[in-house]
């Protein structure tokens, strides 16, 4: 079988490729290391006020934007919605005041002094504003008519031709999907090392772009490029703002400041559409699908556990 794993973004950002070894701790021997020690606590005045903190700037943000979008909602997208971004530094120094490195850690900080008005106003406020922000964005999709399925118009393609016409990002060779199927493995569009499956990277963008990625990542999959979009919309995948520029979503890219971690570094010419969704669909000898994870947010993965369990499912 072979694995397919879409790319979001056009694999122009390795975050998101990157974000279940990185975030998640896959890599072997390893162990997660965002956890605070049991007897840390944060004082109530520095709590507050870092809440506070966040909540303004997340208003501030949210505001502006709005304004932009009701003057012209063409020319807020896609350049002046990038402002939204700012969330991830704000997140970040969040975090960092609280001397936390992951949300759920700064939600346990903030549960513990709960019944605390002051925190808990505060915390009320964040959760709001968080939903404003979310509905703001769903707003600008439906503005735009940029959801996953108006976009793609219809639902997941049971199988995909091996005709389907690809090129490879290494050597940028025309290349077709049939030349990965019929190999002994299902075909999995996805990251992962499995026996029993082969990977192949799916991106959108240029064999520049591919290239400088799997320089940056070290990759040995192979990767190929599908730059009409032709499989993304026979999965029913388009673009989204709301489901990339989630609130939840961005504060997810803060837990890398968090930690000091810096972004891939990627040349303006080759950021293609970072509101493209993604996803892993599992292909069988014939192409077809046996497995299907659209990725709800640029940071959704399925477990190794599903992926292998749909390869396999006599053996798990």
């Amino acid at each position: 079988m072979v694995r397919l794993h879409l790319c979001p973004h056009g694999c122009q950002d390795t975050s998101a490729i990157t974000s279940r070894c990185e975030c998640e701790c896959d890599r072997e021997g390893e162990e997660p290391v965002f956890m605070m020690a049991e007897d840390e606590s944060v004082c109530e005045e520095t709590l507050t006020d870092s809440l506070s903190l966040l909540v303004n700037l997340s208003k501030v943000l949210l505001q502006n934007a709005k304004q932009e979008a009701q003057e012209s909602l063409e020319s807020f997208v896609p350049h002046k919605i990038t402002t939204l971004f700012g969330l991830i530094t704000a997140g970040a120094q969040f975090y960092k005041r609280l001397g936390v490195k992951k949300r759920r850690e700064a939600e346990a900080v903030w549960q513990k002094s709960y019944h605390i008005a002051a925190v808990r106003e505060q915390v009320e406020e964040l959760l709001q504003v968080e939903d404003e922000w979310d509905s703001f964005l769903d707003g600008v999709d439906k503005g735009l008519q940029t959801t996953d399925r108006q976009l793609a118009g219809t639902g997941a393609a049971d199988s995909l031709s091996p005709e389907t016409p690809l090129t490879d990002g290494r050597s940028g060779k025309s290349v077709t999907l049939g030349q990965y199927l019929d190999q002994g493995q299902k075909l999995l569009l996805a990251l992962l090392k499995a026996r029993s499956v082969q990977v192949l990277v799916v991106s959108f963008g240029s064999v520049e772009g591919a290239r400088l990625w799997l320089e940056q990542t070290g990759t040995r999959f192979d990767i190929m490029l599908d730059p009409q979009r032709k499989i993304y919309r026979s999965f029913g995948l388009g673009s989204s703002y709301a489901k990339v520029m989630k609130f939840d979503c961005l504060l997810q890219y803060a837990e890398y400041g968090a930690v000091d971690r810096d972004f891939p570094d990627v040349p303006p010419h080759l950021l293609e559409d970072i509101y493209q969704m993604g996803g892993d669909f599992l292909l069988d000898d014939a192409g077809k699908v046996v497995f299907c994870h659209p990725c709800k947010n640029p940071l959704d993965r399925p477990t190794a556990k599903d992926i292998l369990q749909a390869a396999n499912p006599t053996k798990l």
